[in-house]
C-alpha cells in the first residue's frame, strides 16, 4: 500500500466520521462508522502492505517495542495536517494497524459528560491519581481534559511524559512541558526523574506500565507533586492488583504502604454505546482514599474496595453498579448493554426504573 492511498482512506475516514480505521492483512481495509465496521471497496490488505507504511512510521526504538510487547503506539500526521493515534500490532508474523483521529487540542471536561467528583480531581494539591482502562475506553481524553483544566485553573508546573503525544496543551495560567518517549526523553521513569528535576507541580503519565516508574511516580508525590497516572485495568479492583503485580512479592508490603499515603483516587472506565444517538457515553467507577481505603491497600485486602465504595457513596465514591443505575436513568443506555456490566442486576434495573419496562429485553 502507497501513503498515497493511505491519505485517501483517512480523508474518506474524516469525511463519514468514522472513529477508527483498520488495517488487516487479508481483509479489505475498514472503517468503523457509528459501532458497525464498513469495509471500503479496496482489495484486502497483504501482509507486506502495513510493513511498507510502517518503514517510516517507526524508528527503531518503536520496532523494538513492537517486538518486545506484540504492539506499539505513534502519532501520525496527515498531509491535511490532521492527528491519527496509530496502533501497530503483530499478528500471525505479520503486522496490523489501528488508526484514529486526534483532535488538536484536548476537549473540555463538561464535553466528556464525567461525574463531577473526577473534575474535582483536579483540586488535589498533591498525591496520585488513577486514571484506569483498557484500550479504548477514552481514559487518555480524560487525562487530557483534566490536565486542560487545571492548567486554567492555577499557574502550576505542569509536565506530561505521553507515548506518542496526543492532544496539544494551548497555553493557559500553567507552565506546561510535554515529553515524548523515544523522542525527548528514553522511557516514561526517565521521564519523570526529569520532571522532578524541572521542579514540576504536577506530573502525568499515559501509561503506567513498570516497576521503575511507579517508583519515580510515588517518589514524586512523596516530594510534594500531583501525579496522574493511566493504567490499563477494568476496575478499580483490578487496578489495584495491577499496580502490586508491578513489583517482586516480596517488594509488596512495603508498596501498599506507599500507596496508603500516596493515593488520592483511582477511577476505572469503560466507554458504552449511547442508547438513541450517535456516540459513547462514560461508566464510570471511582474510589476517593479514606481511612477505610488506606487500611484495606496495606492488608492488601483489595477486593474490599468494592465494599468500601458502596459505603461511603456520600463521599462521592460510586461502583459500576450506581453508575449503570444513574445511565440507565437518564436513559443514555439500552438495558441490554447495562446487564453486560452490571454485578447486581436486580439493584440495578429496579432502581433506576427500568425492570419489566416495554421494549426492554430482561435477562433469562
Amino acid at each position: 500500500m502507497q501513503t498515497k492511498q493511505l491519505e485517501e482512506l483517512l480523508a474518506a475516514m474524516l469525511r463519514a466520521g468514522a472513529t477508527s480505521l483498520h488495517l488487516i492483512p487479508g481483509r479489505p481495509p475498514c472503517l468503523r462508522v457509528q459501532r458497525r465496521l464498513v469495509r471500503s471497496d479496496d482489495v484486502p490488505i497483504v501482509v507486506g502492505d502495513v510493513e511498507e507504511l510502517t518503514k517510516d512510521l517507526l524508528f527503531e526504538d518503536h520496532r523494538q517495542r513492537l517486538r518486545r510487547n506484540g504492539q506499539v503506539e505513534v502519532l501520525y500526521v496527515s498531509r491535511s495536517g490532521h492527528r491519527f493515534r496509530t496502533t501497530v500490532m503483530l499478528q500471525d508474523g505479520g503486522q496490523t494497524m489501528l488508526m484514529r483521529p486526534v483532535p488538536e487540542t484536548p476537549p473540555e471536561v463538561a464535553q466528556l459528560e464525567l461525574p463531577p467528583q473526577l473534575t474535582s480531581f483536579t483540586q488535589f494539591r498533591s498525591g496520585l491519581v488513577l486514571i484506569t482502562g483498557f484500550f479504548g475506553s477514552g481514559k487518555s481524553t480524560t487525562i487530557a481534559a483534566l490536565l486542560d483544566r487545571l492548567a486554567g485553573e492555577s499557574p502550576r508546573h505542569l509536565v506530561s511524559i505521553e507515548d506518542p503525544i496526543e492532544f496539544l496543551f494551548p497555553t493557559k495560567q500553567a507552565l506546561i512541558h510535554q515529553r515524548e518517549v523515544g523522542v525527548h526523553v528514553a522511557s516514561f521513569a526517565d521521564g519523570v526523574r526529569e520532571a522532578m528535576r524541572l521542579g514540576a507541580d504536577v506530573i502525568a503519565v499515559s501509561d503506567l506500565r513498570d516497576a521503575e516508574t511507579l517508583d519515580g511516580l510515588l517518589a514524586a508525590v512523596e516530594g510534594g507533586a500531583l501525579v496522574f497516572a493511566a493504567l490499563d485495568a477494568s476496575s478499580v479492583v483490578g487496578a489495584m492488583n495491577e499496580l502490586a503485580g508491578l513489583v517482586l512479592p516480596e517488594e509488596r508490603p512495603r508498596l501498599r504502604t506507599r500507596l496508603a499515603t500516596a493515593l488520592r483516587a483511582v477511577s476505572a472506565q469503560t466507554l458504552l454505546p449511547r442508547s438513541h444517538h450517535q456516540g459513547r457515553v462514560p461508566l464510570i467507577e471511582v474510589l476517593i482514599n479514606n481511612s477505610a481505603v488506606r487500611a484495606a491497600i496495606r492488608q492488601g485486602a483489595f477486593s474490599d474496595l468494592a465494599g468500601i465504595m458502596q459505603r461511603y457513596r456520600g463521599l462521592g465514591m460510586q461502583t459500576t453498579d450506581v453508575a449503570l443505575r444513574g445511565l440507565l436513568a437518564r436513559h443514555l443506555i439500552t438495558q441490554e448493554d447495562a446487564l453486560q456490566y452490571v454485578v447486581d442486576r436486580d439493584q440495578v434495573l429496579l432502581r433506576a426504573g427500568t425492570a419489566g419496562a416495554p421494549g426492554q429485553n430482561r435477562a433469562t
